[in-house]
């Protein structure tokens, strides 16, 4: 190869955004911003959904001692 192809980026790399998956790497704004849109059904939805992950939380137990 000369020096010409080695400074060119290859054709097969993608020049795309890495992917945001759920709201880890989402702020606060964010999120509000995009859960001001949801109907009234998701909202309720997903409201249940946390009580019930809170209520399971709850009645968990630690097992394991140092």
């Amino acid at each position: 190869m000369n020096e010409k192809d080695t400074n060119k980026p290859s054709q097969n790399i993608l020049n795309e955004d890495a992917p945001v998956y759920g709201f880890a790497h989402k702020s606060e704004d964010e999120k509000l911003k995009e859960n001001i849109y949801r109907s009234d059904k998701e909202k309720l939805l997903a409201f249940t959904k946390m009580l019930r992950l809170s209520a399971m939380l709850k009645k968990a137990t630690v097992t394991h001692k140092p």
